[in-house]
């Protein structure tokens, strides 16, 4: 049997089957027919591969000079991601020079692509809108070969990346828990300070007030009762202000340790993704830095609860001052 007549029965049986069926069945017709297909001139396997991309173009020329095949193609992008296409070509050749079409659904709008080019020996060359490129007669096992070193080149790169990302991370995650650390004393300080400022203030406030109660009894101290009510709203809006400075710290402080933990738990991640990488720096190193913030965590949460303990302390106005107001109501 001919090629011609194996390609007549590949063109019939492929008009009825699913297209990736039927690209499958012209390659084995056309394996079965090398010794014919390669006197046709054109038809054949062509593979091009550099160290981003390999491409295997697959063609099969009928006696009247109409060629139909398919493009493959994959891509390693410079973060080491791959990426495949699968397209269909329909072109024709007289000797050895070949003209092209790449059909597919995703190049549906507008003109589809053309690539026109020659033979010259075993290598192909061909040039599109914008760009050229060689292929050397090959196998679709060669062309395998070529994908299998991208996909590896893609591991490699994404482990590189992974890595620098962790160690970039540790670093960004030791210098938040130094500052944290360097920045303790003064939070010490500006809390306690606080404090202080909450017991002072209240004892005013509750003073006046008292005083207020007092003087509205009396019909004549309008104005002192006035006057009182006024420097309690004072150191009211004075014990607020406290409240939203200690909100500011506890919202800072809070931000930081959230960034903390989210950098150690990326680090973790990547430690728990690679095996291999348990004995890298940044899974050794991230162990001690998960016993700093737990540390400083601890350190910074009784700080905020010392001051949240004499805020609660100092704004309840307990006795005797409750007693004394009533006596004093009473006479």
């Amino acid at each position: 049997m001919t090629a011609a007549h194996l390609i007549r029965i590949a063109q019939t049986i492929t008009r009825r089957i699913a297209p990736g069926r039927a690209f499958l069945l012209a390659l084995i017709l056309t394996v079965i027919a090398a010794p014919s297909l390669a006197q046709s001139g054109l038809s054949g396997t062509y593979v091009s591969a550099s160290p981003r991309s390999a491409e295997m173009i697959f063609m099969v020329q009928t006696p009247d000079g109409r060629i139909t095949g398919r493009l493959e193609s994959m891509t390693l992008d410079e973060a080491g991601k791959t990426s495949s296409s699968s397209f269909t070509l329909e072109g024709a050749g007289d000797g050895s020079t070949v003209m092209l079409t790449i059909r597919s659904t995703l190049l549906s709008l507008g003109s589809p692509p053309s690539l026109s080019g020659a033979l010259d020996g075993d290598v192909l060359n061909l040039s599109w809108q914008g760009g050229h490129r060689a292929y050397r007669r090959g196998t679709a096992e060669q062309y395998r070969a070529a994908v299998v070193d991208l996909e590896t080149r893609s591991d490699q790169i994404e482990a590189q990346t992974a890595f620098a990302t962790a160690m970039a991370s540790l670093a960004r995650l030791t210098a938040i828990l130094d500052e944290i650390e360097a920045g303790m004393p003064a939070l010490h300080d500006q809390l306690a300070t606080a404090s202080e400022r909450y017991r002072h203030l209240y004892s005013r406030m509750h003073n006046r007030r008292r005083a207020q109660t007092v003087l509205s009894n009396s019909p004549d101290q309008g104005l002192a009762t006035m006057r009182a009510g006024t420097d309690a709203q004072s150191y009211a809006l004075e014990i607020n202000a406290v409240g939203l400075e200690v909100v500011r710290l506890r919202s800072e402080m809070h931000g930081q340790f959230g960034n903390a933990r989210s950098l150690a738990a990326s680090i973790d991640t990547y430690c728990a993704d690679a095996p291999e990488a348990a004995e890298t720096p940044a899974c050794i190193g991230v162990a001690g830095q998960h016993t700093k913030l737990e540390r400083l965590s601890v350190a910074a949460q009784a700080e905020f609860d010392a001051t949240d303990s004499a805020y609660r302390q100092a704004s309840v106005d307990v006795p005797p001052g409750r007693r004394l107001i009533e006596s004093i109501v009473r006479r």
